[in-house]
């Protein structure tokens, strides 16, 4: 194997075993996952992988790429379940590092890129990507592609454009016209920073945007002819309201300056480091390069923020460039012969990081009691981190810069593994509606079910069977009290507030997350067939 193979293979490696480590010991957490979960369950037992369906109504909230390729992932796993569920994702994740190496080595060198490869799989909110039925995995690893053209076109390969576009296209039919806007951005800001805007003269966007747009509106034009929707109701719906209202978690413009830094964690310690390394001022070597990475990351940032609707996971597409600047920085200290400067950057922020680690460690066994089991997992966690901190520094300061970098790259690593193995099934318990809805199943067995007021993706997944959303509370009434008498889930505030109008009787009750949830039905004594008592 040739030795420009070699970072590619351990990379594959490293980032298989990171994301694919225990993928199915957890069950599906609300909302997304058992969200997308049942629209691939829907086209399986269809067989339609034209008409989206979730909870036996169609779904239009995303385009179709995501669930076609979870569909063969099942279908090539001899089943949907939580592990197949996860493939996807875990492998766009394994392809978005592989394909930020083969981008950074132009752009920083080899040696950076492969840490800042490194820097990209181990950041907390792209490993939990990996590892969640969620679309930006892949909708980051279009992203990369895309910007991968567009450097080499930039560099004098005009079939860069082409790539770029094509990747366009993929992040377009997974989540719709963000996989265009995005790169776009990117390209735009790196070029007016670098004084090269006439060069959109020569990228072909007058063919190239129609081409990025094409399959996605392809094929809602048809899903729209055959469900009979207006399809320009749901562009205004899903992205004009989005970015001018926020359908599901409005935030301030200033969110992403809050969120970034969580989202890079634990390498936003070194922020400071990598910034002072490579802003990229005029005679800095690699200032287009440089400048390259900053204008995907401002201009990408910068649309983002505009739009009202905010979510963390957005931020993926953007990590690759944050990660080049991270491992660029890693490698300057590794090589320079010189390092008294970035010495600081480094050994300051793991001494933060350990002061960090040792209050956690004294601060957690206060939710013991709320959370039983969160005392020994989290300070064994935090006591790991304290002994990676100081052996790093330790190795700092007896000049092993080498084996500096090789105990804080592995050691990130195995507390992500870490994570996975010992924190991830514990939560397991307190989100998974798995068990709740398998004893509802068991009491009501074929009798109609509700729920209300808003639905819940994870009890229509693992019940099974659609639920009816009851919007007002003679709805409830009517369901619980007609001739085939229904049963209706609700939050426990919700059921006090009902039960004190209408009669209602608590069949069950378990607690998801921070909400306790009950199963209701018709109170015995009240018109109407009497429901069977609590067991």
């Amino acid at each position: 194997m040739s030795p420009a193979r070699r970072p590619l293979l351990f990379l594959a490696v490293i980032c298989l075993v990171l994301f694919s480590f225990k993928i199915g010991n957890r069950d599906f957490w609300n909302p997304d996952e058992p969200r997308y979960a049942g629209v691939t369950r829907a086209m399986l037992e269809s067989g339609d992988w034209l008409l989206l369906r979730n909870a036996g109504e169609v779904y239009t909230h995303k385009p179709p790429l995501f669930f076609w390729l979870s569909s063969i992932a099942a279908t090539a796993g001899g089943g949907l379940n939580e592990t197949t569920a996860r493939w996807v994702p875990c492998l766009a994740a394994v392809g978005c590092v592989l394909a930020t190496f083969l981008l950074g080595a132009p752009l920083v060198g080899q040696r950076a890129a492969f840490f800042g490869a490194l820097v990209l799989a181990t950041s907390q909110r792209f490993f939990l990507e990996a590892r969640w039925v969620h679309t930006d995995s892949l909708l980051a690893l279009w992203v990369v592609l895309a910007m991968t053209g567009a450097h080499r076109a930039l560099a004098g390969g005009r079939a860069g454009w082409l790539l770029m576009y094509a990747a366009m296209a993929l992040a377009c039919l997974t989540k719709g016209p963000v996989g265009v806007a995005l790169p776009a951005a990117g390209v735009l800001v790196a070029l007016a920073s670098r004084r090269e805007l006439g060069r959109l003269r020569s990228c072909g966007a007058w063919w190239g945007i129609p081409l990025a747009l094409a399959p996605a509106a392809g094929w809602l034009a048809l899903a729209a002819r055959r469900a009979g929707f207006d399809p320009l109701a749901v562009l205004g719906k899903q992205v004009v309201q989005r970015v001018e209202e926020g359908l599901h978690h409005p935030r301030p413009m200033y969110y992403y300056l809050i969120a970034l830094p969580l989202v890079f964690l634990p390498w936003t310690l070194f922020l400071p480091g990598a910034l002072a390394h490579t802003l990229p001022w005029r005679e800095e070597k690699r200032r287009g390069e440089l400048l390259f990475l900053y204008g995907w990351l401002l201009g990408g940032l910068v649309l983002l923020s505009f739009s009202v609707e905010k979510r963390p996971s957005y931020l993926l597409p953007l990590l690759p460039a944050l990660s080049l600047l991270a491992g660029s920085f890693l490698d300057a200290y590794l090589t320079r012969f010189d390092p008294g400067k970035l010495r600081g950057y480094l050994e300051i922020p793991l001494w933060a990081g350990g002061l960090a680690c040792v209050a956690a460690a004294v601060w957690l066994p206060g939710f013991e009691r709320r959370y039983p089991g969160s005392a020994a997992r989290g300070v064994g966690l935090a006591l790991a981190a304290l002994v990676i901190c100081v052996a790093v520094i330790a190795a700092i300061r007896a000049g092993r810069r080498g084996l500096a970098i090789l105990i804080l790259l592995g050691g990130v690593c195995a507390l992500h593994l870490g994570i996975v193995g010992v924190v991830l099934p514990w939560l397991n318990g307190f989100k998974s509606a798995r068990p709740f809805a398998a004893r509802i199943v068991s009491r009501i067995s074929g009798a109609p079910l509700g729920i209300y007021p808003d639905p819940n993706p994870a009890f229509d997944y693992y019940t099974a069977r659609p639920l009816l959303l009851l919007r007002q509370p003679n709805e409830v009434e009517d369901f619980v009290a007609s001739s085939d008498p229904g049963y209706c889930l609700m939050k426990e505030s919700d059921f006090r507030a009902l039960s004190k109008t209408i009669p209602l009787a608590r069949i069950d009750a378990a607690s998801l997350g921070h909400r306790t949830f009950v199963l209701a039905g018709q109170a015995p004594g009240s018109s109407g067939q009497a429901v069977a008592s609590p067991r």
